[in-house]
């Protein structure tokens, strides 16, 4: 699974794809290799595949035991940053740096809490209240 097993030598490449597989299997909740991937396929296949097939597979993607999160746009955007993380190509990967930028940028704004997610839909649901 880990590139470091086919190479036999360590780069922060290899580290930046190992981060974006665990990323993917926290984000999703599966393991690296599960039965419902299929012959040869992996999480990063898998995982690629949902976000290279657009939002509707992206969300399916997520951790089903997460359905409540407010933050399901994030987490989204999480496994798009994993996917950079896990390009095929060595030389495509982002940094670390880069990951840590892409993440921070992905996640709710400075400040916000579930409470404000939750007053946010509070206040759209009054707005759209019949008279």
């Amino acid at each position: 699974m880990t590139e470091y097993a086919y190479s036999s030598k360590a780069t922060t490449k290899c580290d930046v794809y190992s981060f974006g597989v665990v990323l993917m299997e926290l984000a999703t909740g599966r393991k690296p290799i599960e039965p419902e991937f299929g012959d040869t396929r992996d999480i990063v296949h898998w995982v690629s595949g949902k976000v290279a097939a657009g939002a509707g597979a992206e969300a399916d993607a997520l951790d089903k035991r997460l359905a409540w999160s407010p933050y399901k746009e994030e987490m989204v955007q999480a496994l798009r940053v994993a996917v950079r993380c896990t390009c095929s190509m060595p030389a495509l990967r982002p940094t670390m740096a880069d990951v840590v930028q892409m993440l921070a940028e992905a996640g709710p704004p400075a400040g916000r809490t579930t409470k404000d997610t939750k007053d946010d839909k509070d206040d759209k649901d009054h707005h759209h209240a019949t008279p």
